[in-house]
């Protein structure tokens, strides 16, 4: 081939394998939590974009296999394009302008939409760039090439996947990560190339202007971004605060420690079982918000425990809530994680955890988890859940609905907010002794004159 008389060196090509593997992996995932504002985590959008990211390695590692030109021309040309790219395309700017542009769609349209045209051309042209690099790798054999250059690619992504997530996203932000990525792969166009060209100097100025532009709005939206969520305080129009998560309004914070009505519903039940117990209620808040939860109400009256996956939401709260100081103690990790490593009995366990808006994370609207929480609760304990839910039933708030009747025996629904727009239905469900009996009447079971002799009797 062509490229083979300007041939990259081996250690050269290692170098550069490593930056793409690293850059594609981060692309990958960048991409998943830039969507969690618009499109939330699920199964469905992590499989989008999974899917739509293979399918364009393919076909970069195909087309890579057929292209007889400058192979290290051409290296550095997907590389300089792969960073202009995902510059944009990753930016907050650019994610919004896709989902604006395709509104008329589904919502799992709009994903598939942007996982194919945001973030597969990335995919596709640096899976083009690692097979062009085969040639330079190392081994003279051609198995011994391919093994060389496919081991530096993955190692790259295992740092990509392992830096990105723990690291740059965690302390730096998304807009951080994205110019990070967007950046190295410039620096590697730039090592590639002998002779660096008008698409290098616009790449590097598309990256240079995107980045800047992505930061600016970063640090002036919100006070912090990280792996998780993005958070941002709001003054609303009566003088009190809002935190924002994910675009979600979180807790309200006005001084004196009135919260949202579904909050202040719940916590008038809390306290006033604790005021009958004579006793500190034992309070687990899965879905951590601002910490809130018991501003406003005597501090001796509960033991709270908050639990949120993101080990700097506390530093967010203390920001939200100053002067005032956070209650109870803060476990970062997964809710349904929290309650498999810890059986310490609860009074009252609040589900009010939100991955965007209106989704509460699916692997805690299961069965299994209702049950797990109910094992938590003490005698006579209450689950209480915020489910944001439309006016009209839906067939998530259906489903969810029924899931939650099929473990608790009794509950209690309270709808508050405005009936035009979301609101909010609050679940009380206390542990009965029924809980989980499923059992209904029928013309061929005559059991209910004994079930009902028996209540009577009993009574």
């Amino acid at each position: 081939m062509a490229g083979a008389e300007r041939p990259i060196g081996p250690r050269a090509a290692t170098a550069l394998l490593l930056v793409e593997g690293y850059c594609a992996l981060a692309v990958e995932m960048i991409a998943l939590r830039a969507l969690v504002p618009v499109a939330g985590q699920s199964v469905a959008v992590t499989g989008l974009v999974v899917t739509a990211f293979l399918a364009a390695l393919a076909l970069g590692y195909r087309a890579g296999g057929g292209f007889e030109g400058d192979a290290r021309e051409k290296v550095a040309r997907n590389l300089a394009g792969a960073a202009a790219w995902s510059a944009l395309w990753l930016s907050r700017p650019g994610v919004v302008l896709a989902f604006e542009a395709t509104g008329a769609l589904a919502p799992l349209a709009q994903v598939a939409v942007y996982a194919v045209l945001g973030v597969g051309p990335v995919a596709y042209l640096l899976a083009q760039a690692v097979v062009l690099l085969v040639a330079s790798a190392g081994p003279e054999t051609a198995p011994g090439k391919a093994g060389a250059a496919f081991a530096a690619s993955t190692l790259g992504n295992v740092a990509g996947g392992l830096a990105t997530a723990l690291v740059v996203m965690q302390h730096v932000g998304v807009a951080g990560a994205v110019a990070l990525v967007a950046g190295l792969l410039v620096a590697a166009a730039v090592a590639a190339w002998e002779r660096p060209g008008w698409r290098l100097w616009a790449a590097g100025v598309v990256v240079a202007v995107t980045s800047a532009a992505n930061l600016a709005v970063e640090r002036s939206t919100y006070v912090l971004t990280t792996a998780h969520a993005d958070y941002a305080i709001e003054a609303d129009a009566d003088g009190a605060r809002s935190l924002r998560v994910n675009g979600q309004n979180a807790s309200r914070e006005d001084g004196a420690g009135t919260g949202h009505p579904y909050i202040e519903w719940i916590e008038d039940r809390v306290y006033a079982n604790a005021a009958l117990q004579g006793r500190p209620a034992r309070v687990l808040v899965i879905g951590a918000g601002g910490f809130t939860f018991g501003r406003g109400r005597p501090r001796e009256a509960a033991e709270l425990v908050f639990v949120d996956v993101d080990p700097r939401l506390a530093s967010v709260a203390d920001a939200f809530l100053a002067p005032a100081r956070r209650r109870g103690r803060y476990a970062a990790m997964d809710g349904r994680a929290y309650l498999l490593r810890h059986r310490e009995a609860f009074d009252a366990i609040v589900l009010d955890a939100y991955a965007d808006r209106t989704a509460t994370p699916a692997h805690l609207l299961t069965r299994e988890f209702f049950a797990l929480a109910r094992s938590r609760l003490g005698e006579d304990g209450t689950l209480y859940v915020n489910l944001i839910a439309a006016p009209e039933p839906d067939r998530l708030s259906t489903r969810a609905d029924r899931t939650l009747r099929s473990v608790f025996a009794a509950c209690w629904t309270e709808e508050l907010g405005e009936a035009s727009r979301w609101r909010n239905r609050v679940y009380s469900c206390t542990r009965d002794a029924l809980d989980g009996d499923a059992a209904i009447y029928e013309d061929s079971s005559k059991t209910a004159d004994m079930d009902g002799g028996l209540d009577w009797g009993r009574d």
